[in-house]
């Protein structure tokens, strides 16, 4: 016979997982955050009103730096480097990947445009070369998660959401 003891201690080990496991894909629920920079101050008006994106230099992980992107699924951290005479330059671009797709559908008489996101990238880094001579190359950074193309952090957070699992199961044990 089956304790109730022992059908509690079970239900709370399968509620805490069923948690930290909604908890790990809480950020791919809504429209992804990423942090938004560029090598110069750029200035787009959209619907009317100026927006203006920050210098990478700048970057400090401020609100300033945060934008919503709701046509992608992933963000994009841009290095290029530029190789010169004596030393090597190095620019960062942060943003939204570019997922979205654009398709002109004739509805009700008319044109309309209809917009979907495609998942056309894997998650990871990729260099490209303009050709074998270039000394130019740029290394584009893909990832999923808000906020994740700052560096490591999607890293950490994944570590973090392991050691809870480790400690959660540890402490159940001791139930």
């Amino acid at each position: 016979m089956i304790g109730i003891w022992y059908l509690n201690k079970i239900f709370i080990i399968h509620l805490s997982t069923l948690g930290l496991l909604m908890l790990s894909r809480i950020d791919s629920i809504a429209a992804i955050k990423c942090f938004k920079c560029s090598v110069t101050v750029e200035k787009n008006y959209i619907q009317n009103i100026t927006v203006l994106t920050p210098m990478c230099t700048k970057f400090d992980w401020s609100e300033n730096f945060i934008i919503d992107c709701p046509f992608s699924t992933m963000c994009l951290k841009t290095i290029s480097t530029l190789h010169l005479q004596n030393e090597k330059q190095n620019t960062i671009t942060r943003g939204c990947a570019p997922q979205k797709d654009t398709k002109q559908v004739f509805k009700n008489r008319r044109w309309q445009q209809e917009y979907s996101v495609q998942e056309v990238y894997d998650e990871g880094c990729i260099e490209f070369k303009a050709n074998h001579l270039s000394v130019s190359s740029k290394i584009h950074c893909y990832c999923r998660g808000n906020l994740c193309n700052s560096g490591p952090g999607k890293v950490v957070a994944e570590r973090i959401l392991a050691t809870s699992i480790v400690v959660l199961f540890y402490l159940l044990r001791l139930l």
